[in-house]
């Protein structure tokens, strides 16, 4: 075991030292020309200025995490689809969740009202955050900063490294050692108050539900109810643009453009709230109840391109340099080259798709089934992973997933019982 150990963080070292002089697939993002945008808004030009993975995305220090150095290269010598850990989170649907890092910390949200801090080495609830007064809809978690969208149309800044936590616990060290062992969730409640110095401040702009959220760096952008999107700049706390998406939608019905095909095609009605949100510096993409996925200007506050194919609600999105991938309640994955508009590929499935993620490798979703669907995009197969792979011979009914999560080949999944899976991918 300790060879095994030597070795694994040998690799690691290998892998740092690769990070600090390669730029990683997440940072060559789309983004607009400041010249020429009209003419290819996916241009590159921004990106000279991205710092390497090691530098982080965002400006701020090195907050301290509760893992061991060892674990995020371990899913190499699992199979994937093998089950790390289950925890009965909450006692509600999962409605949203993230993680910072393989065995780091993660977040859930559920229809209970709670929001939850887990150590994904232990396995144990590191505290709950108070604050908001309805139930959380968005949130994202990097560098121990983390961002929740409630229903209560508030959106609030955590910082997780203050969080009064003792990784061991009451455990002895050897018994900490052995926590990280695959397994089931620690019962070990946590000590009362244990987050009450997170809090960081509360940005109220939002007059109903936050339906989505996305920073990156001290930019953030947030979607809601009240039928706008908001960009913020979190250095000040402050909101500096408001752009409403049912004007986005009207001006399309006019607008053409002739390299893509015009947005008119739904009532624009129909775009009540936004589904799902991703920021790169002045580059925003968005997906509405209405179908579309719209790419805005943040200098302009204007949108530069429509891409039209969904025909139901984007629930999810991501985009990294070359391709947007979307989910929608019509039952599809699209995926689109951003350098045509086109759809590039395109996966049906028997429900719709609540929710979606891509890592350099796979991409996973929730598709209104006990199990996550998994595309690796590397070998061209699909697969599935999850408990209802082996519900039948456990004598099990796993409840359907809502919410995924994947990072580095480590996959959590929400499930509507209020229970999380944690798995290889």
């Amino acid at each position: 075991m300790e060879l095994r150990v030597d070795e694994a963080q040998a690799l690691v070292d290998e892998a740092e030292e690769i990070a600090r002089n390669t730029r990683t697939q997440d940072e060559q993002d789309l983004v607009g020309d400041a010249d020429d945008h009209d003419q290819e808004f996916m241009s590159q030009s921004v990106y000279d200025k991205i710092p390497s993975s090691e530098a982080g995305s965002t400006p701020r220090k090195t907050k301290k995490v509760h893992r061991k150095k060892s674990m995020p290269i371990l899913h190499e010598h699992f199979e994937p689809g093998t089950a790390i850990r289950e925890l009965r989170a909450h006692k509600d649907t999962i409605t949203a969740i993230d993680f910072d890092a393989p065995f780091g910390t993660m977040v859930t949200a559920a229809l209970d009202d709670t929001v939850r801090v887990w150590d994904l080495n232990a396995g144990r609830c590191m505290g709950y955050l108070e604050g908001h007064t309805a139930s959380v809809r968005a949130l994202q978690v990097e560098d121990n900063i983390l961002a929740t969208g409630s229903m209560d149309a508030t959106i609030r800044l955590w910082d997780l490294s203050k969080a009064h936590y003792d990784p061991h616990g009451g455990l002895g060290k050897d018994d900490d050692e052995d926590a990280i062992a695959f397994g089931t969730d620690n019962h070990l409640e946590p000590p009362p108050g244990s987050m009450a110095d997170c809090p960081l401040y509360t940005l109220e702009s939002h007059v109903d539900e936050i339906t989505a959220l996305h920073f990156r760096g001290d930019v953030m952008v947030s979607g809601s109810a009240d039928k706008t999107i908001r960009h913020w700049d979190l250095e000040k706390g402050r909101c500096v643009q408001t752009l409403d998406v049912m004007w986005a939608a009207a001006a399309s019905m006019t607008t053409t453009d002739s390299g893509w095909r015009p947005t008119g095609r739904s009532q624009s009605s129909s775009a009540d709230f936004v589904g799902a949100l991703q920021v790169f510096e002045t580059a925003l993409a968005c997906g509405t109840a209405d179908g579309m996925v719209r790419l805005w200007d943040l200098r302009s506050g204007q949108v530069h391109r429509s891409l039209v194919g969904h025909t139901g609600a984007v629930t999810c999105l991501q985009f990294d340099d070359v391709h947007l991938v979307t989910g929608s309640v019509d039952r599809s994955i699209r995926i689109w080259d951003l350098r045509t508009g086109s759809i590039y590929d395109a996966y049906a499935y028997d429900n719709p798709i609540t929710d979606m993620m891509f890592d350099a490798r796979r991409i996973v979703s929730a598709a209104g089934e006990d199990v996550v669907k998994v595309y690796d995009k590397v070998e061209g197969r699909q697969w599935e992973c999850g408990a209802g792979i082996t519900a039948a011979e456990d004598g099990k009914t796993p409840a359907i997933v809502e919410r995924v999560r994947v990072r580095d080949g480590y996959l959590v999944e929400g499930r509507r019982d209020g229970v999380v899976g944690v798995w290889t991918s």
